[in-house]
């Protein structure tokens, strides 16, 4: 009779371990996890699906057509002018030109290039663009070849800024200006991470040229007026925001797809290394099981990166820092099996969540040197409007508030005030730049994403 109950509860014992392991399982299991992540998200108002963030556009406010017959004319000129006309033009707007400037070929490449200027300037007026077509079947297909033609039209802009400032015609110098910073905030459509650093880099070059184009030029204060409103309507954190929102959605999307649609071979294609590597876990492990686990990874990371992105400049480096190194850790680790030859045989099981939600601590600092071009372009116009007025610089940013600034700007990378000193009869503005290191105004060199200041100086 013992040994008989000795075996029941045994038995019991047994299926309730096993009824434990199930439930631990079933709790853990990633598929659950990311299914309940995507409803934490929806609860939370947060976009998980493309049409979140891309809403119908009115056609009376859709300018896509004119921004599709601009590029088209762009890349009509472009084919009908031999390449060293263009190097000539781009020589033309270099700070430090290569070889001699031929203003007449200058000219000759500006005149052809005015029915798509004009078609851009056009475009400029609608408030929305849709240039990129996100619903395909494969999300892996999504091209973006209209950037460039974006950033190429940047380039004609100072250019014609340039031009038109050497023919004495500075009004016409500062609406070219105008145009492209307008063009900078027009790209807030276009969410996606790379046209959100494309958008960037847009800002940087209109930022650059308002800087050359106003050293040893003075407008009037209506002109610096509309130049300030076009500088301060870029919404930086908004749109990093919703780049960053878009790159989930597309993660989800992408899983979606690898899910449902795509077979192996072809989520082992998405993860080669210029065909030298094959990765095990793709093969072995459970494709729905693989692909939730790299997604709830996913998920998790742009959480935190959504939330840096929220708070704004200045942000926590260091723990920007921790949190980069973690993902490296956690997305990185496995080991070669073996090498056959070049080729490298990998067990790394998370190597999905790797390409779908790459290290985005360096974009933070591309960020805060778009907050700092900003805010030093803000200031830099108003120090101008203060010498209208009195005659001379400031010999402090204090006295600038709050007549012509509401408050002294913060630089983004650390929080302080921006660094201002008077020069003779000019002034030099600066922020620390990305090293976090003040080097007393000193620009870096070769570039100042990597050391040194972020300068701006007038006379």
């Amino acid at each position: 009779m013992r040994r008989r109950w000795a075996w029941r509860l045994i038995f019991v014992v047994f299926l309730s371990a096993l009824a434990l392991i199930a439930h631990l399982a079933r709790r853990n299991d990633p598929m659950r996890e990311v299914q309940r992540e995507l409803e934490r998200l929806r609860r939370a108002g947060e976009p998980t699906r493309l049409v979140d963030l891309l809403p119908p556009v009115p056609p009376l406010q859709d300018g896509t057509p004119f921004y599709q017959a601009a590029i088209q004319q762009l890349e009509a000129t472009q084919a009908s002018l031999p390449k060293p006309v263009w190097d000539n033009l781009y020589n033309f707007i270099s700070r430090q030109p290569t070889q001699p400037v031929n203003l007449a070929e200058v000219e000759r490449a500006l005149k052809a290039v005015e029915p798509a200027l004009a078609m851009l300037r056009i475009a400029l007026t609608y408030p929305h663009m849709r240039l990129t077509n996100w619903y395909v079947d494969n999300p892996a297909s999504v091209m973006f070849p209209h950037l460039s033609r974006l950033r190429e039209f940047t380039r004609l802009l100072s250019a014609e800024a340039f031009w038109r400032k050497r023919k004495g015609d500075l009004n016409g110098a500062m609406d070219s200006c105008v145009a492209a910073l307008r063009l900078t905030r027009r790209m807030g459509d276009e969410i996606f991470l790379i046209a959100f650093l494309v958008q960037g880099a847009i800002f940087s070059i209109s930022m650059n040229t308002v800087q050359r184009v106003l050293e040893d030029a003075d407008p009037s204060p209506q002109a610096y007026q509309a130049l300030l409103r076009e500088l301060r309507a870029w919404d930086i954190d908004r749109d990093f925001v919703r780049a960053l929102q878009m790159e989930r959605v597309f993660m989800i999307c992408a899983c979606d797809w690898m899910r449902e649609k795509a077979s192996r071979r072809e989520l082992h294609d998405l993860l080669r290394e210029n065909g030298d590597r094959i990765e095990l876990s793709v093969w072995l492990k459970g494709k729905a099981h693989l692909i939730a686990q790299n997604e709830l990874m996913g998920l998790r990371h742009y959480r935190q990166a959504i939330a840096f992105a929220r708070k704004g400049v200045p942000y926590d480096w260091a723990q920007i820092d921790r949190w980069k190194k973690a993902w490296e850790q956690a997305t990185r680790q496995g080991k070669t099996v073996f090498a056959l030859g070049a080729t490298k045989v990998t067990w790394q099981p998370h190597a999905i969540a790797d390409l779908f939600s790459p290290t985005l601590s360096f974009t933070f600092q591309k960020v805060a040197g778009y907050h700092a071009f900003q805010r030093l372009g803000e200031t830099a116009i108003a120090l101008r409007l203060y010498r209208k007025k009195h005659g001379r610089y400031p010999e402090n940013l204090s006295a600038l508030v709050p007549r012509y600034l509401p408050s002294v700007p913060a630089d983004p990378f650390d929080g302080k005030p921006l660094r201002y000193r008077r020069e003779g009869t000019g002034f030099r503005l600066w922020s620390i730049g990305p090293d976090r290191k003040d080097d007393g105004g000193v620009e870096g060199k070769p570039g100042w994403w990597v050391q040194g200041d972020i300068v701006w100086a007038w006379r």
